[in-house]
C-alpha cells in the first residue's frame, strides 16, 4: 500500500507543472533539517540554492552538476558510497551512474533518462526528496511537541487583550476629567444660596478678568474639555444607525438616478428600435447579393471538393508515373549494358590472341617433333650401321 501510494504521489508529481515548486520548497526544507547548511554549503564550497532552484530549468550543466554533488551528499548520510561529479563531466555519464544509483537503491525510476539530464524538474525533485527522506530515516530524525515560551504567550495574551486596556484607559480618561470638574466646583458661583466671596443674593456680579485672560485659560483648559467616545462596532444601535443613513443616501441617490435612468432606458429603446429597422432595411436591400453569396459559397465548395479528388488522382497518377519511371530507367540501364556487351570487341581479339598463340605453339612442337624425328632417325641409322659392322666383323673372323 505504502508502494502503492508513493507510485500515485509521483504520478501526480510528474502531471502537474506546479508540483515541481511544491516537491522543490519541500525539499529545502528537508535540507535545513539535514544541515544543509553547515554541512554541504560551508564545508564543500558550495554556493546556497534558493527553494525553487530545481524546480524549473536555467542553466542545465551547473544544475546537473550540483544534481550529482548532492545526491552524492545525501547517500553519505544514508552509508552509501556515490562519487561526487566533476563540474566537466559528460551529462550522460552523470546521470547513467545516477540511474543505475537509484536501482541499486531500489528506488523505482519510472521515467527516461534524459528527464534527469536537463538536471531540473519533476523527476529531478522527486528522486531528491526521496533521498532526503531516505537521509533522514537513517538520521532518526523525529519531529519533537512545540516548546512554548512564556515571552510569547504573554504577547497573545497583550493582542487579546488590546481592546479591552484601551477601553480601560479610556474610561480612566474620563473618571480624571470628572475629578477635575469635581476639584473645580469650588471656582463656580451658586446663584442661588450665594457667591463663594459673600456677595448677597440678587447682587450683579461684576468680572475683573480680562478677555485675553480667559482666552488663554480656556486654550488651557479645552484639551480637558474633550470627551472621546469609542463606538463599538458590535452594537445593534451602531448598526441601526450606519442602515438609517445608508438608506436615507440611497433615497437621495435613487431619487436623483431614477429619472436619469429612465430617460437612458427610453434612449435605449428608441436606438434599439433605429437599429432593428435599419437591420430589416439592409436585410431587404442585400437579399439578392446575400443569396447569390450563397451560391458563389456552395460553388466554391463543389470546386473546392472536386479539386481535392483531381489532387488524389493527380498524386495517383504521379506515383504511377514514378514507378514507370524507374522502371523505364532500369530497362533502359539493361539494355545498355547488352548494347555494350554486343558491340564490344574485346572478345575478338582476345581469342584471335589466342589462334595466334596456339599456332606459334603448334609450328614449335612440329619443329621439335622434327628434331626429334630426325634424332631417331639419326640413331636407328648409326644403330643399323653398327650391326652391319659387327655382322662383317663376325664374317671376317670366321673365315679367319
Amino acid at each position: 500500500m505504502a508502494d502503492e501510494a508513493e507510485a500515485k504521489k509521483r504520478g501526480e508529481a510528474t502531471e502537474s507543472p506546479f508540483n515541481a515548486f511544491v516537491l522543490s520548497e519541500g525539499l529545502l526544507e528537508k535540507l535545513k533539517l539535514l544541515g544543509y547548511d553547515s554541512d554541504f554549503c560551508v564545508k564543500l564550497d558550495m554556493k546556497p540554492i534558493h527553494r525553487y532552484y530545481f524546480a524549473q530549468v536555467t542553466n542545465s550543466n551547473e544544475q546537473l552538476w550540483y544534481f550529482g554533488c548532492l545526491m552524492a551528499w545525501l547517500l553519505k548520510l544514508c552509508g552509501q558510497k556515490f562519487a561526487a561529479p566533476d563540474q566537466f563531466d559528460d551529462p550522460n555519464t552523470i546521470t547513467t551512474s545516477i540511474m543505475a544509483e537509484l536501482r541499486k537503491l531500489g528506488i523505482p525510476a519510472d521515467f527516461s533518462q534524459t528527464k534527469l539530464k536537463a538536471g531540473a524538474g519533476p523527476e529531478v525533485c522527486q528522486v531528491l526528496n526521496t533521498i532526503a527522506q531516505m537521509a533522514l530515516k537513517a538520521k532518526k530524525f523525529s519531529w519533537e511537541r512545540p516548546i512554548h515560551l512564556h515571552e510569547d504567550i504573554q504577547e497573545h495574551e497583550e493582542d487579546d487583550g488590546g481592546m479591552e486596556m484601551q477601553a480601560a484607559q479610556d474610561e480612566d480618561e474620563e473618571e480624571i476629567l470628572e475629578d477635575d470638574f469635581d476639584e473645580d466646583d469650588g471656582d463656580f458661583i451658586d446663584v442661588d444660596t450665594g457667591g463663594a466671596a459673600g456677595a448677597d443674593k440678587g447682587e450683579v456680579l461684576e468680572s475683573n478678568v480680562t478677555s485675553a485672560e480667559w482666552k488663554i485659560e480656556l486654550e488651557r483648559v479645552l484639551p480637558q474639555l474633550k470627551v472621546h467616545i469609542r463606538a463599538d462596532v458590535k452594537d445593534w444601535r451602531t448598526h441601526l444607525q450606519q442602515m438609517s443613513d445608508n438608506m436615507a443616501t440611497i433615497e437621495t441617490a435613487m431619487s436623483s438616478t431614477s429619472s436619469q435612468l429612465s430617460k437612458l432606458e427610453g434612449e435605449i429603446a428608441k436606438t434599439l428600435e433605429k437599429l432593428g429597422s435599419r437591420e430589416k432595411y439592409i436585410n431587404s436591400q442585400l437579399e439578392g447579393l446575400v443569396s447569390e453569396y450563397r451560391q458563389q459559397q456552395d460553388t466554391l465548395a463543389s470546386t473546392t471538393e472536386k479539386y481535392k479528388e483531381a489532387s488524389t488522382t493527380v498524386t495517383a497518377y504521379s506515383k504511377q508515373l514514378a514507378e514507370l519511371s524507374a522502371d523505364l530507367e532500369a530497362v533502359k540501364s539493361e539494355t545498355q549494358e547488352r548494347g555494350t556487351s554486343m558491340t564490344d570487341a574485346t572478345p575478338l581479339v582476345k581469342i584471335k590472341q589466342a589462334l595466334t598463340a596456339l599456332k606459334k605453339d603448334i609450328s614449335q612442337m612440329d619443329l621439335r617433333i622434327g628434331v626429334v624425328q630426325h634424332i631417331l632417325l639419326s640413331a636407328s641409322v648409326r644403330a643399323k650401321g653398327d650391326i652391319v659392322h659387327s655382322m662383317h666383323k663376325d664374317d671376317t673372323e670366321t673365315w679367319a
